[in-house]
């Protein structure tokens, strides 16, 4: 059986190798992700949702770069400009879709749910109201997520 030392010492090894490695998968990720802005994407394999993809191929799988579609706002402050803003676009649905708890709380897990809801609510007029529901960064531009599915690799064909 081995020893505390050596279970101890090959522990920091894995636990070094491993910092290492995420960092070097974080700085992969960070330039696949660049590489996709640049490239031509195409719509995603799921219809109902909203965003684009592009292919990053290596030797034997291609992975998906998804671009999600722009974030929804989880929260806002009540009487706050975005409050305004969203209040305004949903007229007497507020509440179908945040709950007020000294803010408002998105009532939803996940944007799909959110636009779905509002396309039974607001039918033709559900885009105005989840552009003014989208999250914005500090210059005004819609917040959204990149990530790249690693476990859904695709085989190259040759």
């Amino acid at each position: 059986m081995s020893s505390v030392k050596t279970l101890v010492d090959r522990g920091l090894a894995i636990r070094a190798d491993l910092k290492r490695l995420k960092k070097e998968l974080d700085d992969i990720t960070a330039r696949l992700e660049k590489l996709g802005l640049a490239a031509p994407q195409e719509e995603l394999a799921d219809e109902g949702r909203e965003g684009r993809r592009w292919f990053a191929k290596g030797t034997a799988l291609r992975i998906p770069v998804v671009f999600t579609a722009d974030k929804i706002v989880g929260e806002f402050k009540d009487g706050s400009p975005l409050h305004a803003r969203i209040k305004a676009a949903a007229g007497t649905h507020l509440t179908d879709f945040f709950r007020a708890v000294n803010k408002h709380e998105n009532l939803f897990d996940d944007g799909k749910k959110f636009r779905t809801h509002a396309k039974d609510i607001f039918g033709d007029a559900a885009p105005d109201f989840v552009v003014a529901c989208r999250a914005l960064d500090k210059d005004g531009l819609p917040k959204s997520d990149i990530k790249i599915l690693w476990d859904a690799g695709e085989e190259v064909a040759s």
